[in-house]
């Protein structure tokens, strides 16, 4: 009986391979390569079968316990995709409080080019409250996340129409930025550059 079950094992797995040959064939027509290990796989599993002198609802049902295993895994493999692909998506779009600290950002340096969007100026409370909440931002979020967005930002307004006094204030903005990184992150960066020139 043993020798049976064994059979039956073997039969699966070569219908479980012949499977999984289709599914790369389909997915990739132009190789060679697929079409000519299906084919092999094929006349295998059909050398199997023809010797197996199984009757056609056993292989029946053996087929269809590994055809459905095997759309099971596919499945699986599907919605894993479709998550990860979903988390990846979700990590490059930027966040609403990212988008609120780059508005924070983008008004502050505006407002440092005497270039406001709109004509009403803020109150000393309002710039406050920003200010406090940008800070939180910066906390909570770390420098190198902070910077993207920074410069994110000054990219922006270098597109704008400014005046050559404001593109001149705009130069120094980045300048100081690119002081403020490295005051923040140099010490990390030189530390890391040691070691490599320990090496």
């Amino acid at each position: 009986m043993p020798a049976t079950h064994d059979f039956e094992k073997e039969l699966a797995n070569k219908y479980a391979h012949l499977l999984s040959a289709k599914e790369k064939e389909m997915l990739n027509p132009d190789n060679v390569g697929y079409q000519w290990k299906r084919q092999k796989l094929e006349t295998l599993y059909q050398d199997t079968v023809l010797k197996s002198k199984y009757p056609k609802e056993k292989l029946q049902t053996i087929e269809n316990e590994v055809q459905k295993e095997h759309d099971d895994r596919v499945n699986e493999s599907e919605q894993f995709k479709q998550a990860y692909k979903q988390n990846v998506l979700e990590k490059l779009q930027p966040t609403k409080e990212e988008i609120n600290y780059k508005n924070a950002y983008k008004q502050q340096v505006l407002a440092s080019l005497d270039k406001q969007p709109d004509e009403k100026e803020e109150s000393p409370e309002e710039v406050q409250k920003r200010e406090r909440e940008m800070k939180t931002f910066e906390e909570k979020h770390g420098y190198e996340k902070v910077y993207e967005l920074k410069i994110e930002v000054l990219d922006e307004i270098s597109e704008m129409d400014l005046t050559p006094v404001q593109k001149e204030k705009l130069n120094q903005i980045d300048k100081d930025l690119e002081k403020e990184k490295e005051m923040k992150l140099g010490k990390k960066q030189s530390k890391v550059h040691e070691q490599e020139m320990e090496m």
